[in-house]
């Protein structure tokens, strides 16, 4: 699939559209595997809520998510227009997705380990009603947003073909409320918005060099 030239958006917020997203995709790379590599299986989890670790990963965790939705919001600005009504829904799919996924980790960080200081042996089975379906909820609204962003941007084929797939599959796979697809998941949809990022920042330095160019001759 070829790529169409478009205009680049020069507003603020997409002239730094490619830091921020190579930094919000390197967190959401960096917090996955910290879960992957740490948390316990087992009895042990009351205990690992309350370790720095989690505490540190908790928190950074949600700055990453806010951060990826200047990293989704700056993106669209470039392909807002051939996105079309598409983008348009996607990108409101993941917001809604991406701040509820946000407000997950917020009780990850906070409401978790106070349940395990004071209640401990509620930690494994507290989860259920209203804030199982939250939880659920969460994931869902993630996956679907960020697969529809996927889809949206193949279709409008501003960003390589490639980068759009692998925010398809991370979005997909992170929609999965089970660790074994939500976690890698999360990997491969971070590993996407690097490189997305990477991407926009060599495409607007090759569009500087050539504005100069024109203004030289």
């Amino acid at each position: 699939m070829s790529i169409q030239s478009q205009d680049v958006s020069q507003s603020p917020l997409s002239r730094i559209a490619a830091p921020i997203a190579i930094l919000a995709g390197a967190l959401v790379i960096i917090t996955r595997l910290v879960i992957i590599l740490t948390v316990p299986a087992g009895d042990d989890l009351e205990a690992y809520v309350l370790t720095a670790t989690h505490a540190i990963n908790s928190v950074t965790s949600i700055v990453a998510f806010a951060l990826l939705l200047f990293a989704l919001i700056a993106a669209y600005d470039r392909e807002a227009r051939p996105a079309g009504m598409l983008g348009v829904i996607a990108v409101g799919a993941a917001i809604i997705g991406t701040v509820f996924m946000a407000g997950d980790w917020w009780y990850e960080a906070f409401a978790v380990p106070r349940i395990a200081e004071v209640a401990p042996e509620v930690v494994d089975t507290f989860v259920g009603g209203r804030v199982l379906t939250g939880g659920l909820s969460s994931f869902a609204l993630f996956g679907i947003g960020w697969l529809l962003f996927g889809v949206a941007s193949l279709r409008a084929r501003v960003f390589p073909a490639a980068i759009s797939i692998a925010i398809l599959a991370g979005g997909f796979l992170s929609g999965v409320p089970v660790g074994p697809a939500y976690l890698p998941g999360g990997v491969v949809l971070g590993l996407a918005i690097v490189w997305l990022g990477a991407w926009m920042m060599r495409t607007t330095g090759m569009e500087t060099i050539d504005e100069g160019s024109h203004a030289r001759a």
